[in-house]
């Protein structure tokens, strides 16, 4: 397979698939146009020309006959592929491993340590990217397939392991000071909170603004659509039906990440509850569900692409002996405005 061939399947120029394929510019084509030509290398096998590839390691990286293999483990979720979030990461994570002549030879979750301890025993990879935060039981479960690991995230990790991190910590605070220059004092969370860093940025954030911490405001919830709508409720719940409703009821939520919001956002729907003029809503990832949300999703933006991609180049700079010490790389977030949050109704 040629990359004029690959073109043709594709149905656009040479040009534009050199740009996509050997230098994953989001330029060079709409994101469905880039999809089907990432989906046509998938599935043709096409590998690019090494010599085309610009990454400075690439040049002192010994020729090899063997394929390298890399394995992608999921921490958190139970299909990767399919959330909003992670997803986008391993879609980097795919292309710069292809880019660089590696293959992305397996990919688990965590969540069926079982089989994945399993598979992961009679496999040795080159290398292995953890995406989410990680149990004690996994991370001894990868040491035994690999010496080479990169753990990309939210959580900053305590292991001596390369990690490529946006930090939610800093971002939750982000997200409530935003709230509070908007004018709400009385802001809620939606979200886990156990070994989660974002709910220990809002709390510090809380803490530090010197905001009233009300208990019922702060609901435990999975951190999906789901979750968030369950939350929703229950937030409603713990101040609807009582003579101080209107004044208890917090005029600002902020959500662990954009699944919960959306599920957030249908829950006061249902009960009447009016986005963004009874209640603010924030959240982090900048998932494309923000844009297709009613009211339009405010939320931290997480460089997801970056991710995947310093990831895997810090993974294979490892690989190949360039650093041997654990690096730790920290990609700055932004804060993205929409329709979902604006000044209280007092």
């Amino acid at each position: 397979m040629t990359l004029k061939e690959l073109a043709r399947l594709a149905g656009v120029s040479v040009s534009t698939v050199s740009r996509v394929v050997n230098k994953n510019d989001p330029n060079a084509a709409s994101e469905l146009v880039r999809n089907r030509i990432w989906e046509l290398v998938h599935q043709t096998g096409y590998l690019p020309n090494p010599s085309a590839q610009s990454l400075k390691l690439e040049s002192r990286q010994p020729q090899t006959d063997r394929r390298r293999n890399i394995a992608c483990i999921f921490a958190r979720t139970p299909d990767g592929k399919t959330d909003p979030f992670f997803s986008q990461i391993f879609r980097s994570i795919e292309h710069e491993c292809i880019k660089n002549g590696f293959e992305m030879t397996g990919v688990y979750t965590a969540l069926d340590l079982k089989n994945t301890a399993r598979d992961l025993a009679r496999v040795h990879y080159d290398g292995v990217v953890v995406l989410g935060r990680y149990s004690r039981s996994l991370l001894n479960q990868i040491k035994s397939s690999s010496k080479n690991i990169v753990y990309t995230g939210l959580n900053p990790i305590g292991d001596p392991y390369d990690q490529i991190i946006c930090n939610g910590y800093e971002a939750a605070k982000a997200a409530v000071r935003y709230l509070n220059m908007l004018g709400h004092s009385s802001i809620g969370y939606l979200g886990e909170k156990t070994d989660e860093v974002r709910y220990r940025g809002y709390y510090d954030a809380i803490q530090e603004l010197r905001l009233p911490l009300r208990r019922e405001h702060i609901v435990e919830a999975e951190q999906s659509m789901q979750g968030g709508y369950n939350g929703g409720k229950k937030i409603l719940s713990a101040v609807l039906g009582s003579s101080e409703s209107v004044a208890t009821r917090p005029t600002a939520i902020f959500c662990a990440n954009d699944s919960t919001a959306v599920g957030v956002v249908k829950a006061f729907h249902e009960e009447g509850v009016k986005i963004p003029k009874e209640i603010s809503i924030i959240s982090i990832d900048n998932t494309d569900i923000c844009q297709f949300s009613s009211p339009m999703l405010t939320s931290i933006h997480i460089p997801k692409e970056d991710l995947g991609k310093v990831a895997v180049k810090t993974l294979i700079d490892r690989i190949h002996g360039g650093h041997t010490l654990p690096m730790k790389i920290e990609i700055p977030f932004t804060l993205i405005t929409r329709e979902s949050c604006t000044k209280p109704n007092l």
